[in-house]
C-alpha cells in the first residue's frame, strides 16, 4: 500500500501497519518517509494515538530486516487460524485499574493480529510466551502521578501526561517498555534479560539501575539522567552512548544534537515523584508547559518577551497556579487573566 495514493486521513490501526511507507517511517528507514509522516501526524492529531500504537507494534516485532512473502503470509495465517479460537479471543477482556488491556479494535483487526503473531512464531521458532500478544497500557492524565510495579518487580513512576506500554511477554523472554512522556525507573536486576525502554527515537538498555527519562514525543527535548547503575542509549540505531552515574544525556531533536554532561544534583530531575515542581534556569514558555501537565491547566502566552525570560525555583503540586505566577511576577513584569479554563499571559 502506498500512502501517496491513499485517503490516509481515514486510516485506522490495520491500515497503518500494512502501509509500506508507514512501516519505513516506524523503523526509521527512510528520511523522506519520516518527514512525510511526522508532518502528516502533526496535521492530523485525531489519528496520532492510533498511528503511534501501530508504530510501537511494528517496532516490537522488528521487521527491519525481514521480508515476508505473500505465500508465507497466507499459509501461516491458515495454520494459525486453525490453532486459535477466534471466538474466545474476541471475548470481552477484563478492565483492571491502571493496566488496561487493549483489544486493538478486534472486530476489524483480529486477522491482522493473527498475522503478526504468525510472523513472530516464524522468526522465533518456539516462543516461550503466549501466542496471542496482549498489551498493557498505563496512561497518566495531566495533574496526576502514578506509581506501578512491573511484573519483574521493577518500579516505575509516571509523571503527568505520560503513557507506558508493555506486553504480556514482559519478564518471560524480554523486558521491553514503550514510553511517551516522563518516567522514573528503579529497575530490578534479572540475569540475562536486560531492561529496555523505547522512546520516539531512542532506546535505553539497562540491567539494574535507577534513572529518569523525559521523552514527550511532542517536544524538542529528550533527556535521560542516571542516578544509580549504568545505562546505554542508542539514538536512531546509532552507536550506543554509555551513561555513568550523575550524568545526563540530552538530545535536541530539531538539530539532532546530543550532549552528555555531569549533573550536580541528578536527583532533582526525578524530584517530581515527591510532588516537587522544579525550574532550573528554565524559559518561562517551557515553565508554562510544565505547569500545564503538573496542574492540569491551559495557558495562552500572548507576551512573547516574557516567554524567553528564565527562572529558577521550586514549588509543589499543592501550590496553586495563582501562587506560582504571583511569585514569578515579583521579578518579572507581566500580567495575567483567567478566562474560563484558560490562563492568558499578557
Amino acid at each position: 500500500m502506498n500512502v501517496e495514493n491513499s485517503n490516509y486521513a481515514d486510516y485506522d490501526f490495520d491500515d497503518f501497519v500494512i502501509d509500506d511507507s508507514f512501516i519505513s517511517y516506524a523503523n526509521n528507514k527512510n528520511q523522506a518517509d519520516i518527514l512525510k509522516w511526522e508532518k502528516w501526524l502533526s496535521e492530523n492529531p485525531k489519528n496520532k494515538e492510533t498511528a503511534l500504537e501501530a508504530k510501537m507494534l511494528i517496532q516490537h516485532f522488528d521487521f527491519k530486516n525481514k521480508e515476508l512473502s505473500g505465500d508465507f503470509i497466507e499459509n501461516e495465517l491458515d495454520k494459525l487460524k486453525s490453532r486459535l479460537n477466534i471466538v474466545e479471543i474476541e471475548a470481552p477482556v477484563e478492565i483492571i485499574p491502571v493496566y488496561r488491556r487493549r483489544s486493538w479494535q478486534f472486530a476489524g483487526v483480529v486477522t491482522l493480529i493473527v498475522l503478526f503473531v504468525s510472523a513472530f512464531l516464524y522468526f522465533n521458532n518456539s516462543p516461550k510466551c503466549e501466542e496471542f500478544v496482549d498489551f498493557h497500557e498505563i496512561i497518566v492524565p495531566k495533574g496526576e502521578i502514578k506509581k506501578t510495579e512491573l511484573p519483574d518487580g521493577s518500579i516505575v513512576f509516571l509523571n503527568a501526561d505520560s503513557k507506558l506500554i508493555y506486553d504480556q511477554c514482559y519478564g518471560v523472554e524480554q523486558r521491553e517498555v514503550y514510553l511517551d512522556g516522563e518516567a522514573s525507573f528503579d529497575v530490578k536486576h534479572m540475569e540475562g534479560i536486560p531492561f529496555v525502554v523505547h522512546t520516539e527515537e531512542n532506546i535505553i538498555t539497562v540491567l539494574g539501575t535507577a534513572f529518569n527519562v523525559y521523552a514527550h514525543n511532542s517536544e524538542n527535548i529528550f533527556r535521560a539522567s542516571l542516578e544509580r547503575g549504568s545505562i546505554s542509549i542508542s539514538h536512531n540505531d546509532e552507536e550506543m552512548v554509555e551513561l555513568k552515574v550523575n550524568q545526563t544525556y540530552l538530545l535536541l531533536r530539531n538539530s539532532n544534537e546530543v550532549t552528555v554532561f555531569e549533573t550536580a544534583d541528578v536527583g532533582s530531575f526525578s524530584s517530581w515523584k515527591d510532588g516537587d515542581v522544579v525550574f532550573s534556569n528554565m524559559q518561562f514558555k517551557n515553565i508554562l508547559k510544565k505547569l500545564e501537565r503538573s496542574h492540569n491547566v491551559t495557558f495562552d502566552l500572548q507576551n512573547q518577551e516574557v516567554g524567553i525570560s528564565r527562572f529558577t525555583g521550586t514549588f509543589t503540586r499543592d501550590d496553586d497556579i495563582i501562587t506560582i505566577l504571583g511569585i514569578i511576577k515579583l521579578t518579572t513584569d507581566f500580567e495575567y487573566e483567567i478566562v474560563e479554563d484558560m490562563v492568558i499571559i499578557n
